[in-house]
């Protein structure tokens, strides 16, 4: 499924628009529907990237297959650097990990620009009986539950695979095209738990009251949820941890390196700027990611593909 928004044209071409030069179109794609954080990010980056780079922006909604049908879409245009991706760890590491159908690998992308970073929480329907980790485990242990996801092969999918195994849990998988939809059903009671960001959007909804935040991830409470604690915090499953999520913008690896250090010095120029780190923030639903050159963007890449490499091996995951 595909959707194409028009966003903005720039009225002179820029200096960078020298190094970029090709079409005068830049396509955004984001693997998500309409109205996800991703899909904002995009909207908020697209005419500012266009202004810095002397292009019409388009940002594209290619949804389905763990976003592989977004990524074989950007692929295919890696000597143009007119097409850029909104990816997270799920697109670029998990779906080709976990697919044998996806042929493409996480080293033939790159990521120029990391927008977003934050831990999980564990969600469930606001009507399920435990507001703590334990009492979860306790409750889940007497009964099979079903969990949310964007996906198959997607963080959060294979997070709470990471948490099934460790709990000794009965849980059934119940993948989605994208966030929304999902936790439109986790509200309904359609489904019974998630792992998803641990951000100040999903504050708003469990404020709604119709779901619950009762742990969250990483080694610190998080400002979004600061009365929920860590998994640590638990008996049940305190050694339990799990990687983070993330968003960024990525080229394909065969991009050629003038249009790569022309679009990360884009990015770099519009995440710099206040006013727009506020909206992303915003959107987010809390800090964005620090700012990081090509050099560190690259160590972080491989550090995040082994890491998610190894979780997939211990979840059971992998495609072979």
């Amino acid at each position: 499924m595909k959707r194409r928004t028009f966003l903005g044209s720039s009225a002179a071409l820029l200096p960078l628009a020298a190094a970029a030069q090709g079409a005068d179109t830049l396509s955004i794609v984001v693997p998500f529907p309409a109205g996800g954080v991703s899909d904002v990010f995009a909207r908020i980056l697209a005419p500012r990237l266009g202004r810095q780079l002397g292009k019409t922006t388009i940002v594209e909604n290619v949804t389905g297959a763990s976003g592989s049908l977004a990524a074989n879409k950007v692929l295919k245009r890696a000597d143009q650097g007119d097409t850029l991706f909104l990816a997270s760890p799920t697109e670029l590491i998990l779906a080709p990990a976990t697919l044998a159908a996806i042929k493409y690998k996480p080293s033939d992308f790159r990521v120029v620009a990391l927008i977003s970073r934050t831990p999980l929480a564990l969600y469930v329907r606001g009507d399920l009986p435990a507001r703590s980790i334990d009492e979860f485990v306790a409750f889940a242990k007497t009964r099979s539950l079903t969990y949310g996801s964007v996906g198959i092969g997607s963080i959060y999918h294979l997070a709470t695979e990471g948490l099934r195994e460790a709990a000794g849990l009965q849980l059934t998988h119940v993948p989605y095209r994208g966030g929304m939809p999902m936790l439109q059903d986790l509200q309904g009671g359609l489904v019974d738990l998630a792992l998803f960001p641990a951000d100040g959007n999903l504050a708003k909804m469990v404020a709604g009251g119709r779901m619950r935040a009762i742990g969250v991830t990483g080694a610190a409470r998080v400002p979004a949820f600061p009365d929920v604690p860590t998994f640590a915090e638990s008996r049940s499953l305190a050694t339990f941890s799990t990687v983070d999520a993330w968003g960024s913008v990525a080229l394909p690896a065969a991009t050629p390196d003038r249009l790569v250090r022309a679009v990360h010095t884009a990015a770099t120029t519009v995440l710099s700027d206040i006013d727009v780190r506020k909206q992303l923030e915003a959107a987010a639903g809390g800090p964005l990611a620090p700012l990081l050159n090509l050099e560190q963007l690259a160590a972080f890449y491989a550090a995040e593909v082994a890491k998610f490499t190894t979780a997939v091996r211990r979840a059971k995951l992998d495609s072979a």
